[in-house]
């Protein structure tokens, strides 16, 4: 490691793999638009397929010399990076400063044995793609080495000198890999079949059903319909019927695909998370680096008794990587757990935090603020679609606001806060389920508080907590609050004190 290593030869492999994504739409054009029709005699065919082919070439010599060219090893106290094709480019990451290693194994390079390693500081990464499994495990350990040799050097002292060897045993032992949760096979079936699994499969299939509403027979299918009855109303909603049940099926499979396999492990400061099928993840969570603490949990998984829990944290990095996690500052850490259970473990892991529950109910003037503007909103679509298309839309208008009214009812009756201490644990009602939201004054980097002349003739009042989340912040806050709440609320920020009841 401490001379310039090479990647491993299966990079090229995904180089190709890389080519193909860089050209993708191209090749789709020219798959679905041309392929059928096209003349094999006729010379001026081959222009497109030709221009196709030039970029796909192009595409992957740019990533050969890529891998060729890329080199990575330690030097002092600095893991660097070199690579470049015309313009060579050198990264250096300190690794005192190095928080996060983590790994995530895509479906080709399982079969291949390669990984794609992401190695993180709070301001900075490098990503490593790809590696094989060997040489990722190797450049693991040779950091970590590095990183306790730093520690030990930087930290010696004459009292840790003279440590007894009982008390270096124990040390060794508190360093062991503690293991905390793993989702066995009938707790992620149960996930997946109460999870949104339907808005997983719409969002997976509709790109595909998308790109085949040509080849697809629908008029075959509305005929087959039609024999089970005239009606259209009927035919449309046994064609909805069939949608949303294949949706759930897919979506179901997607999502224990998804999660297959999770575990979390604890190591110190640190967690560490591995789940997936077809693509292996494996995630480190510095909890220092935690900001809040938000429980997320269905209307159905509450009747079971089942919640998640999520961390934000918080990260300097910025990009769009699919594979990260992290870069949105909220990572799961259990995904379908007893929520006694979670609690416990998650006390363990935050021993700083209390953990209150939040005293429900908002006052019953904020009602109907919750859902008037929204269904002036259908209201007035419904009246459009009802004057160019049909009557009935008034029906889906009228079910959707009701679905809101019921909303405001919940949001009313089981939003909440409460205050303890330092500590603040803030409680919405999502259009899905409940958020749990736990966080400490220090946290804290600022407050809003919103009212126009309806809220202060009401005398309510909107307040939002900002905390840091990823490269950015979130808001956390309750609309609609009683004005003295609020004060409340305000002084507590500005001077850590709680002189009233929330």
């Amino acid at each position: 490691m401490y001379k310039p290593q090479k990647l491993h030869p299966i990079s090229y492999l995904t180089g190709i793999i890389e080519a193909i994504k860089q050209n993708i739409f191209l090749i789709i054009i020219f798959l679905v638009f041309n392929i059928r029709d096209f003349d094999f005699t006729n010379i001026y065919a081959y222009i497109f397929p030709g221009i196709v082919s030039l970029f796909f070439i192009i595409s992957f010599i740019n990533q050969v010399l890529k891998v060729y060219n890329t080199r990575y090893w330690i030097e002092n106290d600095h893991f660097v990076l070199a690579t470049g094709i015309f313009t060579k480019e050198r990264k250096e990451l300190n690794i005192r400063r190095i928080q996060t290693l983590d790994t995530s194994q895509g479906i080709i390079n399982q079969l291949v044995g390669g990984v794609k390693l992401q190695i993180k500081t709070p301001s900075d990464g490098i990503d490593l793609d790809t590696v094989s499994k060997s040489q990722s495990e190797t450049i693991q350990q040779a950091l970590r080495d590095k990183q306790k040799e730093l520690i030990n050097d930087s930290d010696e002292t004459q009292s840790k000198m003279d440590i007894s060897a009982e008390d270096e045993h124990n040390t060794e032992v508190d360093n062991q890999p503690v293991h905390l949760y793993k989702l066995n096979f009938k707790e992620l079936l149960f996930m997946a079949l109460t999870s949104g699994a339907i808005g997983v499969a719409f969002a997976a299939l509709s790109p595909i059903i998308g790109g085949l509403s040509n080849v697809i027979p629908w008029d075959w299918l509305t005929d087959e319909f039609a024999q089970i009855s005239q009606a259209i109303f009927v035919i449309v909603l046994m064609m909805i019927a069939i949608v949303i049940a294949i949706s759930y099926i897919v979506g179901t499979f997607i999502v224990i695909v998804r999660n297959f396999n999770y575990t979390v492990t604890q190591n110190n400061n640190q967690l560490n998370i591995k789940y997936g099928l077809f693509n292996v993840k494996s995630i480190t969570v510095p909890t220092d680096r935690v900001q809040a603490i938000v429980e997320k949990q269905s209307f159905l998984r509450k009747l079971f008794g089942y919640t998640a829990i999520h961390f934000v944290i918080t990260s300097d990095m910025n990009g769009n990587d699919k594979d990260d996690v992290s870069l949105d500052g909220n990572v799961m850490i259990l995904p379908f757990i007893k929520r006694d259970k979670g609690y416990a473990i998650i006390k363990n892991l935050i021993p700083n935090m209390s953990f209150e529950k939040p005293e429900q109910g908002m006052p019953w003037r904020g009602f109907h603020r919750h859902f008037w503007k929204e269904s002036i909103v259908i209201v007035v679509g419904a009246v459009i679609i009802n004057y160019f298309w049909e009557p009935w839309v008034f029906l889906i208008a009228g079910i959707i606001i009701l679905l809101l009214i019921i909303h405001s009812y919940l949001v009313v009756k089981y939003s909440g806060l409460k205050v303890e201490n330092d500590e603040i644990v803030i409680r919405n009602v999502t259009l899905f389920g409940f958020r749990n939201s736990y966080f400490k004054h220090n946290k804290i980097l600022g407050m809003e508080i919103k009212r126009n002349p309806f809220l202060i003739k009401s005398n309510l009042g909107n307040f939002n907590f900002i905390i840091a989340k990823a490269a950015g912040n979130e808001a956390i806050g309750l609309d609609f609050n009683p004005q003295k709440h609020v004060q409340i609320l305000r002084c507590w920020y500005l001077r850590g004190e709680n002189d009233g009841e929330l």
